[in-house]
């Protein structure tokens, strides 16, 4: 909801970052596992509110198809005015197409199911979709070199990926990380909490309600322009700056994927903004924006750290135990059986311990004020939500 919202108002709506001009875009790459995910469940409730709000918006302006950076640029051809161009292949040279999006409407939201496609593609040699991919991220101008050269001015795209965890972790390379584009992404791990057989949605008359609702908020939004901040707000930026500004594409891939993080912060903050019509963002709008980065960096954390298998399985093991946790001599003899020495499965626990999978607590026998402590690592509670869905037993 939040991608279409930010698509929706507009590039009128905006924040400024020293000279950077940010458009309210949000990119987020939902990531959840086949069935018990629940990515599509989440966006069909999305998707109902936004028909009942403007179904014109849905069906003209929410597309899918990434194929190259061409291929994105033509989404936006007219016949009456701006750019133009052919149809790609041998049939359609000489020809124009029809835009997809109404005259003048430069908002596109790339609504993409199966983003392990799309990643294929931008992998092609001569592929230009992740450059402009990261040109669209920042609004404004989108161009392509080459025979069939063009540019489209203006542009507002909107990106919503979806993904399972080995997908991303099998088709990712570390020149993707270091390219830029998966930076863009706002990464949140998904998955299904409930067992609900019978639902049939929400109730028809709240659906309405919350349309109106949400109608009056766009149609307010979308008149305004540049946003500030309140004194106060400015005083807990500078705090979640430092936090959101640590991370550097120069170190490992979790830092890579969160490199954006303040940025796409100050972004989602904006479009809270937006939605209730102000120019001015509170501390309570960002730090609404703040707690769903901070679960977007712990959603890079779990999927990097489960791309090794052995801190995977331990990572489980931990898991399943639930708030008791295990102690370090359960890890050492019934999940390893005592085939590790105890260094390596320290720098195991480590590591889970630093990118915020597990907590390490210590425990005193009962009636003894002297003895080594015993250490419990216990599993971190979004990490159990995204990596212990209920299967069919726990229903």
């Amino acid at each position: 909801l939040m991608a279409a919202t930010g698509v929706y108002l507009g590039d009128g709506p905006h924040m400024r970052a020293g000279d950077d001009r940010h458009p309210l875009l949000v990119w987020p790459m939902v990531i959840g596992r086949t069935g018990v995910g629940r990515k599509g469940a989440g966006w069909s409730a999305a998707k109902r509110l936004l028909l009942a709000t403007d179904p014109d918006f849905v069906d003209r302006n929410i597309h899918s198809g990434l194929t190259s950076g061409e291929g994105l640029t033509q989404a936006f051809n007219e016949d009456e005015a701006g750019a133009t161009g052919p149809d790609e292949g041998e049939e359609g040279k000489g020809k124009k197409r029809a835009s997809l999006l109404p005259p003048g409407d430069r908002r596109l939201l790339a609504f993409e199911t199966e983003w392990a496609t799309v990643m294929a593609r931008m992998k092609r040699e001569g592929n230009t979709l992740s450059a402009t991919l990261r040109a669209a991220w920042e609004g404004g101008n989108l161009s392509t070199l080459g025979v069939n050269a063009r540019i489209v001015r203006d542009t507002h795209v909107g990106i919503l990926a979806h993904i399972t965890p080995k997908e991303f972790q099998a088709k990712l390379s570390a020149s993707d990380m270091a390219g830029g584009t998966y930076n863009r992404f706002l990464p949140v791990l998904v998955a299904q909490t409930q067992f609900l057989p019978s639902s049939t949605g929400a109730d028809p008359a709240l659906l309405d309600r919350l349309a109106v609702d949400l109608r009056a908020r766009l149609a307010a939004g979308s008149r305004l322009g540049q946003l500030g901040l309140t004194r106060d707000a400015a005083a807990l930026w500078q705090r979640l700056y430092v936090e959101f500004g640590g991370y550097s594409a120069d170190d490992g891939p979790i830092e890579q994927f969160l490199s954006r993080a303040a940025p796409n912060c100050l972004r989602v903050a904006g479009l809270h903004a937006a939605l209730d019509g102000v120019e001015l963002i509170t501390v309570e709008h960002l730090a609404a924006a703040a707690a769903f980065v901070r679960y977007a960096v712990a959603s890079a954390r779990a999927v990097f750290t489960t791309s090794n298998p052995k801190l995977s399985k331990l990572a489980r093991f931990i898991t399943d135990a639930g708030p008791a946790g295990r102690t370090r001599t359960e890890i050492s003899q019934q999940h390893f059986r005592g085939n590790e020495n105890a260094a390596d499965i320290k720098a195991w626990l480590d590591q889970l311990a630093v990118d915020d999978v597990v907590t390490k607590t210590f425990q005193r026998p009962e009636g003894r004020k002297g003895g080594r402590a015993t250490e419990i690592y216990i599993a971190n509670e979004h990490y159990e939500l995204t990596n212990n869905a209920p299967d069919q037993g726990k229903r």
